[in-house]
């Protein structure tokens, strides 16, 4: 013969609707399930896992959620220019006079770079460098 017995926290004063509402909401718990992946896939999931230290699971996860397109911050203006929409920030300001100012110094770091490239000598043994 089987004897059974009650736990000490169980709800005695009301009926099982009572009880679910006094109990905090679970979390959904992450689904199980067998994945068949493509030798190339797997490659794919191995080199990530192995790039980020992440599970498989969690590897698989960040693809997929990597995968989903975002929209394009690529505008167009009310002239049908297309405008890159960033979020303004308080005291960040470009003037056109900063952005000259800006290509004049990467044409000049260019253009030193080049002449510091042509100013080298050539090295021994090389075409470079010599009349025919």
């Amino acid at each position: 013969m089987a004897t059974v017995t009650a736990t000490a926290n169980r709800n005695l004063s009301g009926s099982p609707a009572d009880s679910r509402q006094e109990r905090p909401e679970k979390k959904a718990a992450p689904r199980r399930t067998t994945v068949a992946l493509s030798p190339r896939a797997q490659e794919i999931v191995e080199r990530f896992k192995s790039a980020s230290g992440a599970s498989t699971s969690a590897a698989i996860d960040q693809i997929i959620q990597r995968s989903v397109p975002r929209p394009s911050r690529l505008k167009v203006s009310d002239i049908g220019l297309l405008v890159l929409d960033v979020p303004a920030r308080e005291g960040l300001h470009f003037t056109l006079e900063d952005i000259k100012h800006a290509e004049d110094e990467m044409d000049r770091e260019y253009v030193e770079r080049l002449m510091g490239q042509r100013s080298r000598p050539a090295p021994k043994g090389s075409a470079e460098g010599r009349r025919t």
